[in-house]
């Protein structure tokens, strides 16, 4: 019998932040009254030249090695937000760097916080309908690159990072759930990114750097009132209920967020991920690389039932119900 999610491999940029040293640069911060909150004590930023694509060939490179021509995916799949450009796209230029077969189906979606189940959703989706026997699944983002130093809600949660998921069909298709309220969509938003930089712009205006803005506030009252409901609602779906599920992991936002929403759903702490200290919020990896890391600190078996649950950046949730 395959499993859904064949293997996990990340990445984390060798550059690490110790918030706790920030109070000698910015005392006005308050950092270690901040990191109940947070849960973030180390934060990782790529170098100054560490591109995305960097970023995703080192957990893609670890991901495959030891595989046979045979055992390749035959699709690639990149979820990021911070693409090196516009165009041409990631996955392009990862499947070149990669050397796979130029018969691979390669294409980016851009999703944030909710991109790992959003991937997982199309890749089982290629694998029901056929047209895919094995994919990898590559979550990458480079956010240190638009954050401002200055901006305290931002820095002190964010990590870069990536990871690389083998995806194999299971014989039982994992439940999905999905939404999106775009109304609130400038809650989290990157100024000064996009082709709408350039366009009109006067040959003697510089153009800004891209700008990372997050609304703490907004964004945890989303998160608090809509997606305990919906983390039900998926749980009802699957079949399970939520005492079936022997482990939750969901998107590591902050430590207060998941708290939260363990305290909303009565979610005992046994069953409950919480991994930002030594990561931090890496955005859409986080949820695979806290499922790579339960698994090797024995939190996380094979057979268990799990839920997945993303949510953030949209503002936009998505989650999913299988057998690990």
């Amino acid at each position: 019998m395959n499993n859904f999610i064949n293997n996990i491999e990340y990445h984390l940029p060798e550059q690490t932040i110790d918030c706790h040293e920030l109070d000698k640069t910015k005392p006005h911060w308050h950092v270690r009254n901040s990191l109940p909150k947070t849960g973030v004590r180390y934060l990782h930023h790529s170098a100054k030249d560490e591109t995305t694509l960097q970023l995703a060939h080192k957990a893609a490179s670890k991901a495959l090695a030891g595989l046979s021509e045979n055992e390749l995916p035959d699709t690639l799949i990149v979820c990021t937000q911070t693409p090196d450009s516009l165009l041409p796209h990631v996955s392009a230029c990862l499947q070149h760097e990669l050397g796979l077969p130029t018969s691979t189906k390669c294409f980016d979606i851009s999703l944030g916080c909710s991109g790992y189940c959003y991937g997982l959703s199309v890749a089982y989706g290629y694998m029901a309908a056929g047209i895919s026997e094995r994919v990898l699944l590559v979550t990458v983002d480079n956010y240190s690159k638009a954050i401002d130093p200055e901006n305290k809600t931002s820095f002190l949660i964010f990590s870069d990072g990536s990871a690389a998921t083998i995806i194999d069909k299971p014989e039982a298709g994992p439940s999905f759930l999905f939404g999106t309220d775009g109304s609130r969509s400038d809650s989290i938003r990157c100024l000064n990114s996009g082709i709408s930089v350039a366009t009109g712009n006067t040959d003697d205006t510089p153009i800004a750097k891209p700008d990372l803005q997050m609304d703490g506030f907004k964004v945890f009252q989303f998160t608090v009132k809509t997606i305990p409901g919906e983390i039900e609602k998926l749980a009802e779906q699957a079949g399970t209920g939520m005492e079936g599920i022997d482990l939750f992991v969901f998107h590591q936002a902050s430590n207060k967020v998941l708290e939260s929403l363990a305290g909303k759903l009565d979610i005992p702490d046994e069953k409950m991920i919480m991994d930002l200290y030594e990561v931090g919020n890496t955005t859409s990896s986080t949820i695979p690389i806290a499922l790579k890391r339960a698994e090797e600190s024995g939190k996380l078996r094979r057979g268990d039932t799990i839920m997945l649950f993303g949510f953030g950046i949209g503002l936009s949730w998505s989650g999913a119900v299988l057998k690990y």
